[in-house]
């Protein structure tokens, strides 16, 4: 299936770095020199403060529509995130796959749990610049470490746990929405989106600026893009969304109200 945020079908289908990846236990222990390629151009999405146990593994650098993974592929690595956004999508029907969140710098995906032989879902890059720093999965760092003296690194251990956490609360959020019609869908999935990557105004209001276009909303919401369009379009003329082309303002409590007023409205 094509991923409604895909601008480049013809993306690699292996895992980034192939055969040229360090070794998973020396990309986690960080013991061995690892080129480090020049430093992406300065991007909105970066990460303000990088954890010092990233800064050892091996770094990887995604052009926009390019794939991190995809899903059904030997869950190899985690990816930490440090700058740029990623879409993570399950295949849905119709040709049309769900997006099920974006995530960005600080974020980890991927491998992110024990026993995970191949990645559920799949990472695409959503904005011009994306780069990672490559971490083993811990099925594979645990079977690096029969035998092995050294104790599994905490630091990388509290990232993936905080990760396992943060899928689980992104999946929650999908099934909960598929209960809610449409309209209520995109409040939620505004309200969402400005918690994790909006700033908030002196006046009380959340601008949201993210290379979002209704396509991505529509595999977001879970809805056509015509009826993702039409109600974005209805929540401008409400005076409840101002701007367009991935640059929003909203103020949440009436957004919220709102999404509230459509989730009890008969279908």
């Amino acid at each position: 299936m094509t991923a409604a945020v895909n601008g480049n079908p013809a993306a690699p289908t292996h895992p980034p770095g192939g055969s040229g990846i360090a070794a998973p236990h020396t990309a986690v222990r960080g013991t061995a020199t690892l080129p480090t390629p020049a430093s992406p151009a300065p991007s909105p999405f970066s990460a303000p403060v990088i954890p010092s146990v990233t800064e050892r593994l091996e770094r990887h650098s995604l052009i926009k529509g390019e794939f991190l993974y995809r899903s059904g592929q030997p869950a190899r690595y985690a990816f930490f995130i440090e700058a740029g956004l990623v879409a993570l999508t399950l295949e849905a029907v119709a040709d049309r796959d769900r997006v099920v969140a974006l995530a960005g710098p600080g974020d980890v995906l991927g491998a992110i749990a024990p026993n995970l032989i191949h990645y559920p879902d799949s990472a695409v890059a959503l904005s011009t610049d994306v780069t990672v720093r490559l971490v083993v999965s811990p099925s594979a760092q645990a079977q690096l470490e029969l035998g092995d003296s050294e104790a599994p690194c905490p630091e990388l251990e509290a990232l993936l746990l905080r990760a396992a956490g943060e899928q689980i609360v992104r999946l929650t959020h999908a099934l909960e929405d598929s209960a809610y019609p449409v309209p209520a869908r995109v409040a939620r999935t505004f309200l969402r989106l400005g918690e994790r990557f909006g700033h908030n105004t002196e006046e009380g209001a959340v601008r949201l600026t993210l290379p979002l276009t209704h396509d991505t909303l529509a595999a977001l919401v879970g809805a056509a893009r015509e009826t993702t369009t039409g109600v974005v379009q209805q929540l401008r003329a409400d005076g409840l969304l101002e701007g367009t082309r991935g640059r929003y303002r909203y103020r949440p409590e009436a957004l919220r109200d709102y999404a509230h007023a459509a989730a009890l409205a008969p279908r």
